[in-house]
Parts: structure tokens; sequence; C-alpha cells
């Protein structure tokens, strides 16, 4: 028997019923997110063949059953009939929901051997509002910031807004920062050549989104309290509590070994990117400056050369090029001090710039450490963070991180503002 098993119970035969080799439920919307009153197309992907009947649980306490029968009466056809086929066999319903609130939506589907169900959620929304983009960028999925206002009927931590495009696709978002029933500062996976999307918002039941592994390269603010978003740290990456920047935790890289003639792998903290141009941004301290060597660094590799983009190194604001050089004369940096410090790296004109805490420090261009030129439209497969050995006073020191964003750079970023209209 391909389907069941014979088992006997108290004395007794019984069948118990598995599902059939290989099936596995599928169900799909055409909506995650939706106005209300929202219609809402279900489909049953799951290719199994011997449905008897489907049961649609639509989670607002409504049900539909649909039959199976005729399942392998069809045999290849246009889209259209594939749609027809779909509706007349059971396969797809549709489900109108009025009112706003989030359903969690089972099918079960009954074959001549077994049960299987799975579940989808679809979140109905009372109010929406356009959101003009100003200098579309032809960058699919690039992190654009957005100021959001709080508007009537939104939650006040604003867990309840969504993005959607014109096809009603959902975008991804992540919100940085909130102040409850004022503003919330949001970034965005914005597809591209996007000229508005749509934001819902309006459903008590409505939990925060909010997801920026969703919407940058690479991001970390260590609040996971693990390195598990990194593809490699070395022995001496650690996530501690003592000094953050915001939150409960922060990245460590420590210095535990002095002089050291190379960089070791157990002071490296390694993500993979794989992205040409690109900006590089976070916040940074160092516990005591290196002697020779920059105390921390920021590097990017192409898989067979690397970069030294940023560095600290004697109170000063470095680049490497096959020796060390100031970005600036003026920019200074402190030991035991948080910067932010942001670097772009221009990769189609083989240039980099960068800023400490908000100050513009200069540009240069893009060399290897063996100081070759880095060609035009690199792509770098992995970014990571270096804590270097060589100090004055011979105790170890520490790298600390927090905040760190990785994200695709266009020299003339979207503007995203709520435009007229619903």
């Amino acid at each position: 028997m391909d389907n069941g098993w014979i088992v006997l119970v108290g004395g007794a035969i019984a069948l118990l019923l598995i599902a059939p080799a290989g099936a596995v439920p599928g169900l799909a919307a055409n909506v995650t997110y939706a106005g209300t009153p929202a219609a809402v197309h279900f489909t049953d992907t799951s290719g199994i063949a011997d449905v008897v009947s489907r049961t649609w649980s639509f989670g607002d306490g409504t049900e539909q059953n649909t039959p199976g029968a005729g399942e392998n009466d069809w045999r290849e056809l246009s889209e259209r009939q594939e749609l027809e086929k779909n509706e007349v066999l059971g396969r797809s319903v549709v489900h109108t929901y009025p009112d706003p609130g989030s359903y969690n939506v089972t099918l079960s589907i009954a074959t001549t051997s077994s049960v299987v169900s799975t579940t989808a959620t679809v979140e109905a929304f009372a109010r929406r509002q356009a959101v003009s983009v100003g200098n579309p960028s032809g960058v699919d999925n690039l992190a654009v910031s957005f100021n959001a206002t709080y508007l009537p009927g939104m939650q006040p931590d604003f867990a309840d807004i969504r993005f959607v495009d014109a096809n009603a696709t959902s975008i991804p978002y992540w919100l940085e920062d909130v102040k409850e029933g004022s503003y919330a500062h949001v970034w965005l996976a914005l597809p591209a050549k996007m000229p508005a999307i749509t934001m819902l918002y309006g459903n008590p039941e409505a939990r925060s989104a909010s997801n920026p592994d969703a919407v940058f390269l690479f991001f970390e603010d260590y609040e996971r309290g693990d390195l598990s978003r990194w593809s490699f740290c070395g022995s001496n990456g650690k996530v501690q509590s003592d000094v953050v920047r915001d939150g409960a935790y922060a990245g460590d890289l420590n210095v535990s070994e002095p002089d050291l003639p190379e960089f070791n792998s157990n002071r490296v903290c390694l993500a993979n990117i794989s992205a040409g141009p690109m900006v590089i941004e976070g916040d940074f301290r160092v516990s005591e400056f290196g002697k020779w060597c920059g105390s921390g660094y920021i590097q990017a590799w192409n898989g067979t050369n690397h970069l030294y983009a940023f560095h600290l190194r004697n109170g000063s604001v470095q680049h490497y090029d096959g020796d060390h050089r100031n970005f600036s004369a003026d920019a200074r940096a402190e030991t035991d001090t948080w910067h932010h410090i942001k670097v772009v790296l221009d990769t189609p004109n083989a240039t980099e710039h960068a800023w400490l805490d908000g100050e513009y420090l200069g540009r240069a261009a893009l060399r290897f450490s063996d100081a070759s030129p880095v060609p035009n439209d690199t792509v770098f497969d992995d970014f990571a963070l270096i804590g270097s050995s060589a100090w004055g006073s011979g105790d170890p020191h520490h790298f600390y991180a927090d905040n760190i964003v990785v994200r695709k750079y266009v020299p003339v970023e979207p503007v995203l503002s709520y435009g007229d209209g619903p």
C-alpha cells in the first residue's frame, strides 16, 4: 500500500492514512496586502492529482467547498484555459473581505487516501495613501529612505503600514526610527523605474512587517545577539553588551595578539554581498589606535583582490592604496568615541567617497591593497570588518561596530513624498 499503513490498535485493524508520496500542500494568493473591500484570488498550487474535494477556510468564519473531480481530464492548455480549468476544478476561488483585518486562510485537500492542509495570510487595510517617487531609478530593489508622517486611522507606532506597487506586489520595508503618532523614518526596497507606490494602513490587527534583511544588501545591528548574518566570523569576533551605540548589543573584534605581520582570520567578520556601486555605513569605535596599522578596517573583496576602503589609524581617517593616506588632514578620530562612518564605492568610476559624522572628507581613486588600480565596474563579492593587531601600549584593543548597512548606490537617489489622493 503506497498511501497508508495497516496498524493494530487494541486488537483491531486500523488504517492510518498519510499524504501521497511527493505531495506538498500549496496555497497562493494573488495579493498579500490589499485595501478594502479586498477581492482575493486564491489558488491551490500543490499539483496533487487525486483530489476528491477542497475546503477553503477564509479566516473570517466562512468556508467554501469545491470538488476535485476530473483532475486528469485536461492536457496542454493556454494560460486562459489554465485559469478556466482551475476554476472548474475548484483549484481557484475568489473571496472578498469587506473589513480590515489579518486573515489566516487554510486550504484542506482531501484525496482518496489522505487529507493535507496549508495556510496563507492575507491582510486587508481600510485606508491607502499615494506615495510619489521623484527621480525614479533604473536600479531594482534600491534601498530608499522615506519620512512618513502620521495619518488619521494609522496605528500610532506605524505597525500597520504596508507598501505595494501598481500590481499590488508587496514592497519590503524597514522602520529605522519611529516617534509614535508623529513620524517614521522608513527604508524601502524600491522597484526599478517606479513613479509611484501605495502605502496601505488602517488595520488594527496588523503587526509590523519591518524587515531590514529584505531591504539591504547587508544589515547588522547585533540585536539578534549572535553573528548569524555574517558568512564568516573569526574567533575574536563576538557580540557584547558593555559598549553599545544603540540597543542592547554591539559587535566587538577583540584584538588580543600584538604585532602580527599579517591580518589573521580570527580578527575578521565577512559578509557576502555581490554588488557593484554600494554604500557602506555604520557606527564604529576603537579603544586604541594602532601604531603601524589601522585599528579598524572596512574592506571589500572582488573574489581575488581586496581594498582597504577605510581605516582608523593614529587619530587619522585613512584609506590604503599601498600606503596609508589621509582622506582629510583636518578630520580626526578619537579613541573610545563612536563615529558614524559612510563610504561610497562608486565602482563605475573606480572612485570612493567618505564621510565622518556627517562631514564629507573627500574622494580617492579605488586601488587594491597592492596599489594596482581597481577596474571600472568592478563587482565586489564580500564586505568585511577587520581589527588590526599593532598597537602602541601593548594592551589589547577593541574595534566596535553597530548599526551596519550595506546598500546599492546611485548618484541621484529617488525622493519619496505623499502624493495627491488615496
